[in-house]
């Protein structure tokens, strides 16, 4: 259930790159806002919402005055890698396409199992590590670094990378700090923390504007909604039962759903390469998901 859950997320977070881009201005239209202001704008929005909500109930009510202690601690450290990844990620938006975001962004399935062996020296199961590496092949393929007009996007495409970094570490430090805390309180203070960082960081690393366009306040509303409220809660949620790996497998999703958007919301075209990487990616986590079922179903058969 959680796998299905998580699968249908990154669907969702794979709309969010074409959003983006086109509030970013992609495709030769003007930018609806900044990048860290949309940023900003979204994260508050989701945070408000989330947190309104929790304050109608009693649990609710409960939960907001719990926020200290370890509570406050890890869910402003998860917020805080959490809001760094968005920062690089939004900055490199502005410098490559969106499918390639969504591509480069991808990367952090290869990058958990490199980091939780690295830190935790914890090897991945055999079909997850196969999956791994049919996913990782599929975003080489995907990405194409080696054509021409991989030059024009470096930039873009080093911060993104950079971006794919911190969300591992993201996606492994929750992996150890979300079974200890209920899921909305650490959701609330992830997304809080993300929309201070971006507030705080935008006057520095930008000309910051917001055109306040109803077009724009729409898709601000459906990415706090469900690209913000609801994947980041199934995700907290999903992280109490799935291993970091096997997050990371079904994040691999991400950049085909991207591409797919792409194509569909801003005109972006799937080259036959992209096409062949996407079937990669999900081989990589058919191959992941398919053998670690079987490999539970044996173990409980011994």
């Amino acid at each position: 259930m959680a796998d299905l859950a998580l699968a249908a997320i990154m669907a969702i977070w794979g709309s969010s790159f074409a959003i983006l881009r086109a509030l970013l201005g992609g495709g030769g239209g003007h930018a609806a806002g900044s990048p860290l202001a949309l940023v900003a704008v979204r994260m508050t929005m989701a945070s408000a919402l989330l947190a309104c909500w929790m304050a109608l109930t009693p649990r609710g009510r409960e939960q907001l005055r719990s926020l200290r202690g370890p509570l406050l601690r890890d869910g402003t450290f998860a917020g805080a890698l959490l809001g760094f990844g968005f920062l690089l990620q939004t900055e490199g938006l502005q410098r490559t396409s969106a499918s390639r975001s969504g591509f480069l962004t991808g990367m952090l399935v290869v990058l958990v199992p490199v980091l939780e062996f690295l830190f935790f020296r914890k090897r991945p199961p055999a079909p997850a590590l196969l999956g791994v590496l049919a996913a990782f092949a599929g975003m080489t393929v995907l990405s194409a670094p080696w054509t021409n007009g991989a030059a024009a996007t470096m930039a873009g495409d080093l911060l993104t990378l950079g971006c794919a970094l911190v969300f591992a570490g993201h996606i492994l430090v929750l992996g150890r700090v979300s079974p200890r805390h209920p899921v909305l309180p650490m959701v609330l203070l992830q997304l809080a923390t993300t929309g201070a960082m971006a507030a705080a960081a935008g006057p520095f690393v930008e000309t910051q504007h917001f055109s306040g366009a109803p077009k724009l306040w729409l898709a601000l509303l459906y990415l706090a909604l469900f690209a913000t409220l609801l994947a980041f809660g199934v995700q907290t949620w999903a992280q109490k039962v799935l291993p970091p790996v096997r997050v990371a497998l079904l994040s691999s999703l991400e950049p085909v759903f991207a591409a797919l958007w792409a194509a569909l919301l801003i005109g972006e075209r799937l080259t036959l390469h992209e096409l062949a990487g996407g079937a990669l990616i999900v081989l990589g986590v058919l191959v992941g998901e398919v053998g670690s079922a079987l490999k539970a179903r044996n173990q409980l058969k011994d």
